[in-house]
């Protein structure tokens, strides 16, 4: 029997070597060996680059890396969802957020052709938003929008920033679902929106909840305490005895386009004031108001004069220091949406003071901390504000929230959305002027703005006390 015979192989570059089509191979090796020379292309395998050539090709290389990071797909970006986000503060968040290279913006507006235009004319890559018809005067609009999104899409952020302002509105509006247009529009639909959005919300890994609120709204500023009429939501009684075409107001009081508007912002601050209490430490969810500066070119105030709408800005810029871009407005409600500072929840966030004096000049060798402060407007840095006394009335609040969830057909607390009973001073008092600008009332006139009283918290009739709650 022979001895078995053990083949040894010659390598495998040898074997190539030795058949007539190993040019491939060979064209291998040539690059090989161009980059071990430091070559950075074959066809320079004969050139060697100095460190400094390194160096920059190593950052370049970074810089793209970088890059593709920022340049994901829409689906692997973070979403937010923008109401009213065709123009104005909407239409400005979402730009600061898409070109902040981490975001997907869904642009939930009335008006899908203008949103487009608007869209194309800021220049949003098509891959970074979508645009989605939401008609705020309507429940059921909101409940097919939301349906539609969460069939769709994950959502990491939802931003209720759509309002209307009507002060020249000698009369109420009234939608299909039966209430003061601005009333719906501005807090009602937005407080449906987040109730159908919350469970798809909280699914994030950083989930926010935003409603634009507003210094209007908050008696304890210059804005809201100086200027008629205030804000004042009494016992909620306009919302208790809502019926088709029902009181205009939510107070029950007559009806001021004014008033609505800084209602509906206060209704929406303390809104989101009760879903922190209610849903943060359960869901994760951080809820957040803000007030953005007045932004004295938006089309909110649309419904004013001419001759107010062109000197208004400038007022607001050199008399009161309030004004602010509609840019600067937009990269601050997107730093709400986006700093891990503002992930603390139930926070009412601003800038550049509490707003509750008129600006003053602030000197200093810091160019970015000297100039006109104090007002809300342009420059400083984020911080937390405090709310009115009514803004944090918890019981209130809590109320509001059960009437709402009435109005908008969610499952309501019953104990919480009767009638409460009001005295003839406090009737009176609701339906006349509450302020003339920069003057208070007088102590002897009945204030509900305050806190409900023991009784009324217990959800039975008030007594006249002292002539005050």
């Amino acid at each position: 029997m022979r001895p078995a015979t053990i083949q040894v192989r010659a390598p495998l570059s040898a074997r190539l070597a030795s058949r007539p089509n190993s040019m491939r191979y060979q064209q291998k090796e040539s690059q090989r060996e161009s980059l071990r020379s430091g070559a950075f292309s074959p066809r320079q395998a004969t050139q060697r680059k100095p460190l400094v050539a390194y160096a920059e090709t190593a950052n370049a290389f970074l810089g793209a890396i970088d890059d593709l990071i920022h340049a994901r797909p829409a689906g692997k970006l973070k979403t937010a969802v923008i109401t009213g986000a065709s123009s104005g503060l909407g239409l400005n968040t979402a730009k600061a957020l898409i070109d902040s290279g981490k975001w997907h913006v869904v642009m939930a507006v009335r008006n899908p052709e203008k949103a487009k235009l608007a869209a194309t004319q800021m220049g949003f890559p098509k891959d970074r938003y979508s645009i989605m018809p939401l008609e705020l005067e309507s429940f059921e609009s909101v409940r097919s929008f939301s349906k539609k999104l969460k069939a769709t899409r994950n959502v990491d952020t939802l931003i209720c920033n759509a309002a209307l302002y009507l002060p020249a509105h000698q009369n109420p509006r009234y939608t299909n679902d039966g209430y003061e247009v601005s009333q719906q529009v501005n807090h009602l639909s937005h407080f449906l929106l987040v109730n159908e959005l919350l469970p798809h919300v909280k699914r994030s890994k950083d989930p926010r909840i935003i409603i634009v609120g507003s210094i209007t709204g908050n008696t304890n500023t210059v804005g809201g305490g100086a200027v008629w009429p205030w804000a004042d939501l009494g016992k909620l009684n306009g919302l208790a005895e809502a019926t088709d075409k029902g009181p205009a107001m939510m107070n029950g009081g007559t009806w001021n386009g004014a008033k609505a508007y800084k209602d509906s912002k206060l209704a929406n601050m303390m809104t989101i004031l009760e879903a922190d209490r209610r849903f943060h430490d359960k869901t994760g969810v951080t809820f957040s108001t803000m007030y953005p500066g007045c932004i004295a070119e938006t089309g909110l105030f649309r419904d004013k004069k001419p001759w107010f709408r062109k000197l208004f800005p400038l007022f607001m810029r050199y008399v009161t220091g309030g004004y602010v871009s509609e840019s600067e407005a937009g990269e601050r409600l997107a730093e709400v949406a986006m700093s891990d500072r503002c992930k603390k929840s139930g926070v009412y966030w601003g800038w550049n003071g509490a707003a509750k004096t008129v600006a003053y000049l602030k000197p200093g060798l810091d160019a970015n901390s000297r100039g006109l402060t104090g007002a809300g407007g342009a420059g400083g840095s984020i911080e937390e504000l405090p709310l009115s006394v009514e803004a944090r009335d918890p019981e209130k609040a809590r109320r509001l929230w059960e009437l709402s969830a009435k109005a908008v057909g969610l499952p309501y607390d019953s104990n919480y959305v009767s009638p409460l009973h009001e005295t003839a001073a406090e009737i009176a008092a609701k339906n006349g002027p509450k302020s003339l600008p920069g003057i208070p009332l007088p102590s002897f006139v009945p204030d509900s703005r305050g806190q409900l009283d023991k009784r009324a918290k217990e959800g039975t009739s008030s007594q006249f006390q002292g002539g005050r709650l």
